[in-house]
């Protein structure tokens, strides 16, 4: 929804599923609830069957007719970078505590198929709950247990961070897990975890990395440890993406980019940790991570 028309909206999507990318993930706050209908028009027909489709509930997405200001005040941000830094950290400071309970989850994914066009969805998710937060965890499992054996939903767990997601989910909340999850911040395995979702694998690992390569001797090591160029951006994002696919083999990553040239390189790296082919100096950039780093078992 960073983009202005839904022109390019669509040749994105397209470019993605011409590329392998089969599973789109939304949430009814998305673009203030206008990314939803954005992806039912594209999977609308034909491509339903082909593709599955993660939704949330739990957070407000606003005001209809703010959405239709999201184009032209995407630009002027754009313009203004000191403005968008500022919105941005404001963004990050305390909220208020939300509830979680039932009735939202129903008529949230009420509206949701209706916004995607579809009588189901692969997974629905409890978006983003926090400590604070009142999460009815009994209301909500019944809830999606019925929704399930209707077939209005095939999966549900939570998505967000991983506290206090993690926990929820090993205490039997859900069927599915989707958290933040990168190499300075692993999620350990446990056979208590179900199979999860990981993101924002590149967000805050990628700049910290490439600050920290900054100095020359340490890019001279970590390229010769390696045999990459490790003070090239699309090389760490490789080794970043292979190292969140190889350590999730059992589920999958979300990647997202405005850009459709940018498919290509995620969708060639999957198919590769699919056939077990492992990443050109992703052991020896692991261990350049662990030792500088610090962080254990990277």
């Amino acid at each position: 929804m960073q983009l202005p028309s839904r022109r390019a909206r669509q040749r994105l999507l397209n470019e993605a599923f011409e590329r392998g990318i089969a599973h789109f993930d939304v949430a009814r706050m998305y673009g203030l609830g206008m990314a939803e209908a954005e992806l039912g028009r594209f999977v609308a027909g034909r491509r339903r069957e082909q593709v599955t489709i993660a939704t949330k509930f739990g957070i407000d997405p606003g005001s209809p007719r703010m959405a239709r200001l999201q184009a032209p005040a995407r630009f002027a941000l754009a313009r203004v970078p000191a403005l968008r830094t500022a919105l941005k950290r404001r963004g990050e400071g305390p909220r208020e505590p939300r509830r979680y309970d039932a009735g939202g989850a129903r008529a949230s994914l009420e509206t949701s198929l209706r916004e995607l066009g579809t009588d189901y969805v692969d997974v629905l998710f409890v978006h983003d709950p926090g400590r604070g937060d009142q999460v009815d965890l009994e209301g909500i499992g019944e809830l999606c247990e019925e929704l399930v054996e209707r077939g209005a939903v095939r999966a549900w767990g939570l998505s967000g961070d991983p506290d206090p997601c993690v926990d929820f989910a090993a205490g039997g909340f859900g069927s599915v897990l989707q958290v933040r999850d990168e190499i300075l911040a692993p999620i350990a395995d446990s056979p208590a975890l179900p199979p999860r979702f990981g993101f924002g694998v590149l967000a805050e690992a990628l700049p910290r990395i490439q600050g920290h390569l900054a100095e020359p001797e340490r890019r001279r090591r970590w390229s010769a440890a390696t045999g990459r160029d490790c003070g090239s951006a699309e090389v760490l994002a490789s080794l970043l993406l292979a190292d969140a696919l190889e350590r999730n083999r059992g589920g999958g990553v979300l990647v997202a980019t405005t850009r459709p040239e940018r498919l290509a390189a995620p969708a060639a790296l999957a198919g590769r940790v699919a056939a077990g082919n492992e990443e050109p100096g992703l052991s020896a950039f692991r261990e350049c991570v662990r030792a500088d780093f610090g962080i254990p078992g990277s």
